[in-house]
């Protein structure tokens, strides 16, 4: 069975430490995942576990498979997917900013597996959008014109 990948990447105004930050603490994950009304981390290692925690219907666990500090994180997504998929985030410091990419791999073939799929794409990208707006709005406010 063909297996689909959805691939992001963007440049963020700020250091690697603080989008790191960002992706990882379940007090900062509340501020940019979507539909989210609370997280919690077990331990920040592999084989800890983000329970996400939404508005609405169940809530998803995200169990990290592998984790180098402001470098790169993966873990297996299981929400709402018929199977649960990947999802790796690897940061590149470029100056001041951060070049983020994300792969979120795992999609099968289907009408349940299609759904998913464009769901997905659509979140990931308003999500990246809203990370760096929120990273690059609070960098300005706290450092004024840079």
């Amino acid at each position: 069975m063909p297996e689909r990948t959805i691939r992001l990447e963007i440049t963020i105004h700020a250091p690697t430490r603080e989008v790191w930050a960002v992706l990882t603490e379940a007090d900062h994950i509340l501020t940019w995942w979507e539909g989210v009304a609370a997280v919690s981390l077990t331990s920040p290692k592999p084989g800890g576990v983000y329970t996400l925690t939404y508005d609405r219907g169940k809530p998803d666990s995200c169990e990290i498979l592998k984790a180098e500090p402001g470098t790169m994180l993966r873990y297996r997504w299981k929400s709402s997917e018929p199977e649960p998929t990947n999802v790796e985030y690897r940061l590149i410091a470029e100056g001041n900013s951060t070049r983020l990419s994300l792969v979120n791999s795992g999609y099968g073939e289907g009408l349940k597996w299609d759904k998913a799929y464009d769901a997905n794409v659509v979140g990931w990208a308003k999500m990246f959008l809203g990370l760096r707006r929120l990273l690059e709005t609070t960098r300005h406010k706290t450092r004024g014109n840079d």
